[in-house]
């Protein structure tokens, strides 16, 4: 499914891949807001989730992460 590198991707790729983790609307409309890019995806942590994206539930900003570390490899 993924033609482009995670790195390439623009907004809306990243969007669908979010929404494709089973992440809600809530997440898909931050990442819309911040505009996060694939480069910019690849960058985030726990912290940066919180303090720039403002998703506060930490259980979801894990599983995020988490989803973007499996991304990396």
């Amino acid at each position: 499914k993924e033609k482009t590198h995670p790195s390439e991707w623009n907004v809306d790729e990243v969007v669908e891949w979010v929404r494709g983790k089973g992440f809600g609307e809530d997440v898909c409309a931050k990442f819309t807001e911040q505009e996060i890019t694939g480069d910019v995806l690849l960058e985030l942590d726990v912290n940066l989730l919180k303090n720039e994206i403002g998703i506060m539930a930490f259980g979801k900003r894990v599983r995020i992460a988490n989803a973007i570390a499996e991304l990396r490899r």
